[in-house]
């Protein structure tokens, strides 16, 4: 195991353009869906709601992270604050169907999932198979790839396995059944935050995940199947409250457990560590303690290489910190290096 290719939001923003946004970017680019306060009424009127609560956020510009963990954060302190959303349509209809039993903000999280679904997914594909003919970083990366090396994509799209496809590498998705052999000739691909691939039914009763081969089409989402995502979110349910978890969807937390067990273990060993528009934002406390595990894993003789591609190197710098805040403490030894922007 001797390299790892880190994924970010920016990663599939240098490779695919606008239509890819960032997190900071993502309320803009929603502009440009037609309508969208009136097909997503519920998740509208809390961004409205949440303008009056967090800097820098109205209905024309929204941060993904910030307006997803504010929505979270309500549902799970709902005895403290309650889950009224002044403003919210009644009765509650979701999909067409009505729902009272259903609370207004976990409607607006359940549409956000469905807006997702289609900024990430449907808009995405012709532009993902352009890019997977191309020569652009993200492919350069994973080409550089061979068995028993890791992609870990914090992304939501299909951009990794569409160019391992076409590089025609031989990869497989990180699950508790995976069985890393030495001299394995397979790439692992690890998604900690989930992908628009994963159908998954909530509850799921006999109906366990199933991984398709393209992202699922937001026609098709509805309250009970929708894709097994995880937001960037402080403290994750999905993987944290693994009581409920195992009662209600027990082959997701397992599925998404062993993409966090993996990552660990492959970035505890590797010698190279490539990083594409992933800036360890603190938002997300759970991967800031998945690389502080890795490191302190790692012991202090085993030398890390870790290669950052960003969009400038002001960005970098910022980067930069965050990553020595992580493998410093441990006193693994490391040595990081800026190599440019992520190009399509």
């Amino acid at each position: 195991m001797a390299n790892v290719l880190l994924l970010g939001a920016g990663a599939s923003r240098g490779t695919l353009g606008e239509c890819a946004p960032v997190s900071k970017e993502f309320g803009k680019q929603v502009t440009t869906v037609t309508k969208w306060t009136e097909e997503y009424p519920y998740l509208a009127v809390a961004i409205q709601f949440l303008s009056q609560r967090i800097t820098d956020t109205s209905l024309k510009s929204w941060a993904l992270d910030k307006v997803w963990g504010a929505i979270d954060t309500r549902v799970k302190l709902q005895h403290i604050w309650g889950l009224c959303l002044p403003g919210a349509p009644f009765p509650h209809i979701v999909k067409g169907v009505q729902r009272n039993d259903w609370d207004p903000w976990g409607i607006a999280g359940f549409q956000l999932v469905c807006l997702v679904a289609r900024v990430y997914g449907d808009d995405l594909k012709d532009k993902i198979k352009t890019a997977a003919e191309g020569n652009g970083s993200v492919k350069t990366g994973l080409d550089k790839l061979e068995g028993g090396d890791c992609v870990i994509s914090f992304n939501y799209d299909l951009l990794a396995e569409r160019i391992l496809d076409k590089l025609r590498k031989q990869w497989a998705s990180a699950n508790r059944y995976y069985q890393p052999a030495h001299g394995d000739d397979k790439i692992l691909l690890c998604k900690p935050h989930g992908c628009l691939s994963w159908k998954g039914h909530f509850p799921e009763k006999e109906c366990p995940v199933e991984i398709l081969k393209y992202p699922m089409p937001e026609g098709d989402i509805h309250p009970e199947v929708h894709p097994c995502l995880t937001a960037p979110v402080p403290f994750k349910s999905e993987i944290i409250d693994w009581a409920l978890q195992l009662s209600l969807v027990p082959t997701f937390f397992h599925l998404l457990v062993a993409q966090w067990g993996f990552a660990i273990e492959y970035l505890s060993k590797a010698e190279r560590l490539e990083v594409m528009g992933y800036g360890f934002p603190p938002e997300d406390l759970h991967a800031h303690y998945l690389f502080a595990e890795a490191a302190a894993k790692r012991g202090k003789n085993k030398k890390l290489q870790i290669e950052v591609y960003e969009t400038c190197e002001q960005r970098f710098d910022k980067v930069k910190r965050e990553i020595d805040k992580i493998f410093s403490p441990s006193g693994c030894s490391y040595s990081c290096e800026y190599k440019g922007e992520v190009k399509g």
